[in-house]
């Protein structure tokens, strides 16, 4: 597989034929196959926002949405395996120094894991003694290390951090330290090995835990965004590149599929064609708005500013319009294709399953817009979810 250019964009877009070629088995399969996953990890997708000192690409936000989005548009489960592990490499510029050369320096490494607290992390000397279960290791199948949040414990007792809320951290495993446990059996994104992992007592130094508030520990501007909402943008730009493969699947099916009881073609439809206009519009409108609301906020942290709570709120409503905007575009051209549509094989079934199921993360729900709306109209309104890596001014 070879690369187009010496932009990872332009080397992800390179791959997609090979990808398509390679990925005809994954509802069968449940992961990725390793030749893809070693094509991917050549182009440095895997490494998107880790240091350059790292050796990672330290690309800016913007630049991460537009790969992920044309992974996605590769093939689905691509996609969303390439935002999993390219967005969890920005945890290289928070970590402590120590941490980040262990588990980043190696060219090699891909993250799984998943950010809520549903472990325990004791503390003992210079570290943790952690336990836990997570769901949803995204790409669990060719990680070699896995990422889980924690509750910090004393003794059995939660440890109370400034907020009057039971602190968390950000730990890190080495697969050998991790059990899998095989329970990926979804509707839609069947590549992506999302399964369960689960650690029993392993002892975890300091330096490889953080949480998405600490001082960054790398110096450019990419690691003063909001983590949580860099990685937003990026679930949002996974239905976006599946819009675009169903649009792409939609017009080549409908120039040759003829009308129930007409010698035309959906194609020739008038009313087909209105909603290929609107599927279209759809897509792009939100993928513009994504894209401004990243290049607003990375403009202002580049200048040196730090992003606002407000800033924080818009990328989690620009990654939900995303979403749901794909998923309405998605929804618009399986009508129109008809019976064709409905069989599994269908091109247009896949990306609809794979959309809804990348859509139902916490990230892109509805309660987002009700929480943006809120903090917009009610003093001392709650702000929502997206406090989690607020660190204030």
């Amino acid at each position: 597989m070879q690369l187009i250019d010496d932009g990872v964009l332009g080397a992800v877009r390179a791959l997609t034929p090979a990808i398509r070629a390679q990925c005809t088995d994954l509802d069968r399969t449940r992961s990725l196959p390793g030749a893809v996953v070693e094509a991917l990890r050549s182009v440095g997708a895997f490494r998107l926002l880790s240091p350059r000192d790292l050796g990672g690409l330290e690309i800016d936000p913007v630049t991460f949405i537009r790969v992920v989005e044309e992974s996605a548009f590769a093939e689905g489960s691509v996609g969303w395996c390439t935002m999993i592990a390219g967005g969890y490499s920005q945890f290289a510029g928070i970590l402590p120094p120590d941490g980040a050369l262990e588990i980043f320096a190696d060219p090699t490494t891909v993250v799984a894991g998943t950010f809520r607290p549903f472990g325990t992390a004791r503390r003992t000397g210079d570290g943790y003694r952690v336990s836990g279960r997570w769901p949803l290791a995204s790409g669990s199948s060719h990680a070699t290390w896995f990422e889980g949040g924690c509750t910090i414990l004393e003794g059995d007792v939660p440890v109370i951090g400034p907020s009057g809320r039971p602190m968390a951290r950000e730990i890190f495993f080495p697969a050998s330290d991790v059990e899998v446990i095989d329970t990926w059996e979804s509707t839609g994104l069947r590549g992506t090995a999302s399964h369960d992992f689960a650690v029993a007592d392993v002892l975890v130094p300091e330096e490889r835990t953080c949480w998405f508030t600490d001082a960054p520990s790398a110096g450019g501007a990419l690691y003063r965004m909001p983590a949580i909402g860099v990685f937003a943008g990026g679930i949002g730009a996974v239905p976006l590149g599946i819009a675009r493969r169903a649009r792409e699947e939609f017009v080549a099916m409908a120039q040759s599929k003829k009308q129930y009881s007409s010698s035309s073609t959906l194609a020739e439809s008038p009313v087909v064609q209105a909603k290929l206009g609107r599927a279209d519009t759809l897509v792009r409108a939100a993928m513009s708005h994504l894209v401004m609301t990243f290049e607003d906020v990375w403009a202002k942290v580049s200048a040196g500013h730090s992003p606002t709570l407000g800033d924080h709120g818009a990328l989690w409503l620009a990654a939900t319009f995303a979403a749901q905007s794909a998923i309405e575009a998605i929804e618009t051209l399986y009508a129109a294709a008809g019976s064709s549509s409905v069989y599994a094989n269908s091109a247009l079934d896949l990306c609809l399953r794979d959309a809804r199921t990348a859509a139902q993360h916490i990230c892109t729900q509805d309660s987002n817009l009700e929480h943006f709306g809120r903090a917009m109209l009610v003093r001392n309104g709650t702000p929502g979810p997206w406090i989690m890596d607020y660190r204030g001014d």
